[in-house]
């Protein structure tokens, strides 16, 4: 992180969130219409934003319509927020006044660092002898397990940076996920679901890691949630900690999660739907109170292959998107 970097009273922008490794090709860059979806996940999704959110699911015009509200509302909101800048409304911030501006850019990069642990996407983690890509979002009595496809950097205004995870998340059907009679949670990882859904917060993931289930076999994994050991809030304890020089906490890797075109032709041939999930956005706050730092491998300036490919990676870093 930079020294001096701005701090943005925001709940959604976080100090302790750092990308790493090149950012990702243009082929990986978000769509026009992913950046719009990024953007208004992040509006519906931010604390601040609730009583503007409120406000306008209030109006005649709108009347509780979801559909309605969701394809206008970040027009209010940016109306709202140039209108009453100076009348001293208690619900305007500076802060909110950027997060409705326009996107300057937004960027793609294979790794992330959220709280000291170390998050990599999953075409990344198939290289790998260690598995980073696991990720558990809650909802509202429902918890969603996938694999980071990357990691989504959204720049406003004066530099304000928001971070997501954009993931590929497994189907949550009861034929999908299965609790065995030791409570160990298993999911059939060659199905997907909520693909017009795919964003996430970096600070309210939780990684994961997937073991064979050896009993179905096939493509089901046992879900286990990492708890890193000696992580704690450098706040609570009222200190500073240096940006560690260690590696980051990572597990060993586990194999056999099918790939994007693999699970879409399942969902195909199987019928399934798009859904969209119903997430909590509860924010993981804490910080490491140990020494990490990034793998080497992370310094070198390249791009992620494709899945399959055995060649070796370049150094295309054309993924700076500016909408």
């Amino acid at each position: 992180m930079e020294e001096h970097a701005p701090r943005f009273n925001l709940s959604i922008v976080s100090s302790d969130v750092e990308v790493g490794g090149a950012r990702l090709s243009a082929e990986y860059a978000l769509s026009d219409e992913e950046i719009a979806i990024a953007h208004w996940w992040v509006l519906i999704n931010c604390e601040e934003v609730k009583y503007w959110k409120e406000l306008h699911l209030s109006f005649p015009e709108v009347d509780g319509d979801l559909e309605y509200h969701n394809m206008t509302f970040a027009n209010y909101f940016r109306t709202w927020m140039d209108m009453i800048k100076s009348d001293d409304n208690p619900n305007w911030s500076h802060e909110l006044l950027l997060l409705a501006m326009q996107l300057q850019r937004a960027r793609v990069y294979p790794t992330c660092t959220v709280n000291g642990v170390k998050f990599v996407s999953k075409e990344r983690d198939n290289r790998r002898r260690t598995q980073n890509s696991g990720v558990m979002a809650k909802g509202h009595g429902l918890d969603y397990y996938g694999v980071l496809h990357s990691v989504v950097e959204l720049v406003y205004a004066e530099g304000m940076k928001v971070h997501l995870f954009k993931c590929r998340w497994f189907d949550t059907g009861a034929q999908s996920m299965k609790m065995d009679q030791y409570g160990n949670l298993s999911v059939n990882t060659a199905t997907s679901a909520y693909e017009d859904d795919p964003f996430v917060f970096a600070t309210t993931v939780k990684q994961v890691f997937y073991l064979d289930d050896l009993a179905k076999g096939d493509a089901w994994k046992i879900a286990n949630i990492v708890h890193p050991r000696n992580i704690y809030r450098a706040a609570t304890l009222g200190v500073t900690i240096p940006r560690p020089e260690a590696d980051a906490y990572q597990e060993p890797n586990a194999v056999g999660i099918h790939d994007v075109a693999t699970v879409r032709d399942n969902n195909v041939k199987h019928g399934r739907v798009l859904r969209i999930r119903d997430e909590d956005s509860t924010f993981i706050d804490v910080d490491p109170n140990e020494e990490t730092n990034d793998d080497s491998d992370d310094e070198l300036r390249h791009r992620l292959p494709d899945i399959n490919s055995d060649t070796e990676e370049d150094s295309s870093d054309d993924s700076d998107y500016e909408p």
